[in-house]
């Protein structure tokens, strides 16, 4: 039953458009590079979106060494200790939302007055998550599923340790102390959200973690640090992007943004995507 729950999270396909948020330089970076850019989780507009399941995972723990089992002690301990510093590990990922038109979405990642949603295929993102490696998942935002999920994947965990402790071939078996705990939650990390934000039905490309000196991971100025990202490829090129809509914006100027994106994507083999203004009565400006 764990393991079902565990792979079902990440077995899950969109059956409906997914829109990507961004402002103008994004828009243009997405579809003249064919490649959209993944955060590092820890560089995230909410540090502790990914540090909340850390903590979940650490009260499970705790909570087993109170009135669990006493011959885990020392499995539960090291997988304890193993969880410090996890939030270094190299994971970045990318949000999309199945919300088309989205005030939320419009404060959070539009510029003042400009942003595209830009809706692709969720087919077509299962399929870039595949051919990449990467996991591919809906944002949980039901702290009981959420508990579930966890207490899911801790126990899991224990019983891995609990059979490579028993195994004639131990020593051939390097891990890290707490066995696989940190593989599993760099996985369901990251989409682990505040109940508050269920309105924006997200899903999220994760990465394994990665090496910064790959050639994809960049780093661009932020507000106060520089941020850690990942260049994820989408396609060859832009008229392999399976784009369903582009909905501009909130902006002074919907009718002229309308026509340069339509434009702009006509320019880049992209004849037959809808350009929509956005609906949202939002004004920043």
């Amino acid at each position: 039953m764990k393991r079902k729950l565990l792979d079902e999270v990440l077995s899950q396909r969109p059956t409906v458009p997914l829109y990507h948020y961004t402002q103008q330089n994004g828009f243009l970076g997405i579809i003249q590079g064919a490649e959209i850019w993944a955060t590092h989780t820890q560089y995230l507009n909410d540090l502790r979106e990914y540090l909340h399941a850390v903590d979940m995972v650490r009260d499970q723990i705790r909570a087993i060494q109170a009135f669990g089992d006493p011959s885990l002690r020392q499995i539960l301990q090291e997988m304890e200790a193993g969880l410090d510093g996890i939030e270094s590990m190299n994971v970045c990922v990318c949000s999309f939302s199945e919300e088309r038109d989205s005030l939320s979405q419009w404060r959070a990642y539009g510029a003042s007055s400009s942003g595209f949603a830009i809706g692709f295929s969720g087919s077509f993102i299962g399929e870039v998550a595949d051919r990449e490696n990467w996991f591919f998942a809906p944002c949980i935002y039901d702290p009981r599923k959420q508990s579930e999920l966890i207490s899911a994947l801790v126990q899991e965990v224990i019983e891995q340790n609990v059979a490579r402790e028993k195994s004639s071939a131990k020593e051939e078996i390097r891990l890290p102390p707490g066995g696989n705990l940190n593989a599993y939650l760099h996985r369901y990390a990251p989409i682990l959200k505040g109940h508050s934000f269920r309105e924006e039905k997200e899903w999220r490309l994760i990465s394994r973690p990665l090496m910064c000196s790959s050639k994809a991971f960049e780093f661009r100025a932020g507000n106060s640090m520089l941020i850690p990202y990942y260049k994820l490829r989408l396609g060859a090129d832009p008229a392999a992007l399976k784009i369903k809509e582009v909905v501009v914006g909130p902006t002074p100027h919907p009718h002229q943004s309308a026509m340069s994106a339509r434009s702009f994507l006509v320019r880049h083999s992209l004849r037959d995507v809808e350009v929509v203004p956005s609906a949202v009565p939002y004004r920043s400006w």
